[in-house]
């Protein structure tokens, strides 16, 4: 039998201490016996994130103050978590289960707050990594892409050099985000972090010729190279006059210390994170009037809508439904910009409404210096002739499965892939290429087939629950007269408290993934950790002491362990209430796992029926249900106290 770490040892009570109460038959200090929780599906914030983050296990592990393990958990798929704690654009919060109730778990700010512990508490002991394989692999690019894709490998036994053009690694988020959002400290020390497992850098080192780098020995090459070119917005003017640059051009300046006021009045053209960026830089620059032009509204502005508010409660004036139509100057310099109003008309490819010019409607706003920002493509010109297909967009054709190009042993990933995306989704392909270009090393079939999971399972019957109504902690913020003239971060870091608290308001949903609330909350004590074959696995373990003694039960605590009766905790799933069901469908339309099926009753009514097996509890058809007959179930301690007690025989 594997150790066992009982809940009194998590849970701060000695074993000592666990007495039976007055007339209890049975005290059991130490179990023999265990119960795992099978894990099956998962949950929704772990679907929603590109890279796959252990979202509910992290959290658990911040709740009961066990930070170094939340950070583990994290690096386990993000090798990047201080930057993505400040600028992922957490696709998981707007899945969060809790939204349902009240506020979406505080995510993003809660992988902050562990990454930044550690770093209080002295960084990061990295032990470099032995190469294993004579095999070596070239990098073009150190943006989160490709960074991530170092990490693996170099984690795989490769050997791992990453080339980068510029002096300073990190891609665009050293030369595209901004300090205030995103410290260059935080920057440094995790790229050093993965160079310290042994991964060599070389900067200054512009790439050209991908087939040099297959005579120096490299066995496949990923080209990680992201999206650098700004587009040029294509009006009158544009190219007659100075004071006319795009976002990449302008925040490079900025970022490399380049921090002159351009002038008093500044417009950005776009609605993207860039174009904030650019406006809240040109405000910390000293530009005392600043605009940004969008041609759509604030619904479907795209950049994060933190950055939105900051940047209104900061001064900048957002034209919104707005164009430009021409470039105004006057002596060769830039005088303003001539726009026209906008009005929404139907969807574009994008989803989004398509903007309509209204006739008549122009004006004009005045400008010293104007930046573009309405987009930006990777700059692969001296890759044209290198046997590699590109698209339409300038980007790399690449498998969508292996993200191999048309040559043989290059891959590409991330921005020059994609266009302009966001660094959790940068990470996400730069785990993709490490897994693909280790199979083509190793001469492995490059389609992999996903693994599916097959297990005996037992259902416990779930119960309504409603959680008690707990506002989310938000991060305090400098005051915006102090930080609009500082490159200083605005953002603070979540205090020790806030983030325990924060954490404890996960509802847990999903199945089983070692958050351990169980263990806190048992009140009768049958839960714990079991440590098996060098693996942590949540356990259940152990039996209330008022059970009777029973032979079954006897049995059950005896023996070495090898008849361990599995105990499925399913995750949240809907439920429909026949009384208040109608059948109207309008569940059954929604339903993205055909989990859910409108049936005709014997008096000639209709109901809706939800499949357990296929239910994933995404809350869809709760949020349709014009009745209120469809709710979202939890699991509460009852559900398992009961299931453990009918295997024990009471």
């Amino acid at each position: 039998m594997a150790r066992s770490t009982s809940v009194a040892d998590t849970d701060g009570i000695s074993r000592g201490e666990q007495q039976n109460s007055p007339g209890a038959v049975l005290q059991l200090p130490d179990i023999e016996r265990s119960f795992p929780i099978q894990e099956i599906t998962t949950a929704t914030c772990r679907v929603a994130c590109p890279a796959g983050v252990n979202i509910k296990a992290y959290l658990g592990a911040i709740a009961r103050g066990d930070f170094q393990r939340a950070l583990d958990i994290v690096r386990e798929t993000n090798p990047l978590p201080g930057i993505c704690g400040r600028v992922c654009t957490h696709p998981c919060e707007a899945e969060c289960r809790r939204g349902d109730f009240d506020d979406p778990l505080a995510i993003c700010a809660l992988k902050r707050f562990i990454a930044d512990f550690e770093l209080q508490q002295g960084g990061r002991n990295v032990v470099p990594i032995k190469q294993t394989k004579a095999k070596k692999i070239s990098i073009i690019g150190s943006g989160p892409a490709g960074l991530t894709a170092a990490n693996d490998l170099v984690r795989m036994g490769y050997g791992v050099t990453i080339f980068e053009e510029l002096a300073v690694a990190g891609g665009m988020m050293v030369t595209g985000i901004p300090a205030y959002r995103l410290p260059r400290d935080i920057i440094g020390n995790e790229i050093q972090d993965i160079i310290k497992l042994g991964v060599e850098l070389r900067t200054n080192t512009k790439i050209e010729n991908v087939d040099r780098l297959f005579e120096q020995g490299y066995a496949a090459v990923f080209l990680a190279i992201g999206a650098h070119k700004g587009l040029k917005l294509k009006v009158p003017g544009e190219d007659d006059f100075e004071g006319i640059v795009d976002c990449i051009q302008f925040l490079r300046r900025v970022n490399a210390g380049k921090q002159d006021r351009p002038g008093d009045r500044v417009i950005v053209i776009g609605g993207g994170n860039s174009a904030v960026d650019s406006a809240r830089s040109a405000l910390r620059l000293g530009c005392q009037d600043v605009h940004i032009v969008y041609r759509r509204s604030r619904k479907e502005m795209p950049a994060n809508e933190e950055e939105i508010v900051d940047a209104e409660n900061e001064g900048i004036i957002i034209d919104y439904l707005a164009a430009p139509t021409k470039i105004i100057g006057e002596g060769g310099r830039v005088t303003g910009m001539e726009c026209v109003k906008m009005k929404l008309g139907e969807p574009d490819a994008s989803g989004r409404r398509r903007p309509v010019p209204i006739e008549g409607s122009e004006f004009v706003i005045g400008a010293d210096l104007i930046i573009s920002a309405i987009s930006q493509k990777p700059d692969i010109d001296c890759f044209r002739n290198a046997e590699m297909r590109i698209n339409k967009w300038d980007a790399f054709d690449v498998d969508e499965q292996t993200l191999m190009t048309s040559k043989p042993g290059v891959f590409a990933g991330g921005d020059a892939v994609t266009g302009p995306s966001t660094v959790i989704d940068a990470i996400a392909a730069g785990h993709r290429a490490a897994q693909a270009i280790d199979r083509y090393v190793q001469g492995k079939p490059m389609q992999q087939e996903s693994e599916g999971v097959s297990l005996q399972q037992r259902e416990l019957v779930p119960g309504e629950y409603t959680p008690e109504k707990r506002a989310r902690i938000h991060a305090r913020k400098k005051a915006v007269d102090v930080r609009k003239s500082t490159f200083d971060e605005v953002e603070s870091t979540l205090s020790t408290e806030e983030a325990v608290q924060e954490a404890r308001r996960c509802l847990r949903c999903g199945p089983c993934f070692e958050c351990v609330h169980c263990v806190k909350e048992c009140r009768k004590r049958v839960i714990g950790i079991e440590t098996a074959q060098g693996k942590e696995l949540l356990m259940v373990h152990g039996l209330p002491t008022d059970l009777k003694i029973t032979p079954d039960t006897k049995a059950l605590l005896s023996g070495d362990g090898k008849d361990m009766i599995p105990v499925h905790v399913e995750p949240i799933i809907s439920t429909v209430d026949p009384k208040m069901c109608r059948g109207c469908g309008e569940c059954e339309a929604v339903c993205d796992y055909t989990a859910i099926t409108v049936i005709e009753q014997p008096d000639g009514s209709s109901v809706a029926l939800v499949d357990s097996t296929v239910c994933k509890g995404c809350g869809t058809c709760v949020s349709v249900c014009p009745t209120g007959a469809a709710r979202l179930a939890f699991f509460n301690n009852k559900d398992i106290e009961s299931e453990l007690e009918a295997f024990l025989g009471n």
